[in-house]
């Protein structure tokens, strides 16, 4: 799947869903931010490429893009 920054992208955990924006994008890396602006990110690695590690990702709704937008609160207004 093709991946571009800005992005919004879910993926389903434990019965519910992830949905994250993505904020870099490269040839072996994607990072991303979650609604309190925590930054985390994937990476191809000698054991694991970049499209395993994102294989269960999908375009977000618009629904799930709508609930991030709504719930993002940008460090440092989350830190209370």
């Amino acid at each position: 799947m093709h991946f571009t920054e800005g992005q919004y992208v879910s993926w389903e955990v434990r019965g519910s869903v992830t949905t994250v924006q993505l904020t870099v994008v490269t040839a072996h890396r994607i990072a991303y931010r979650h609604t309190d602006d925590y930054v985390d990110a994937v990476e191809s690695t000698l054991y694991r490429s970049l499209a395993e590690s994102t294989a269960d990702w999908r375009p977000a709704t618009a629904e799930e893009s709508a609930a991030f937008k709504a719930r993002f609160r940008p460090a440092p207004e989350n830190w209370n």
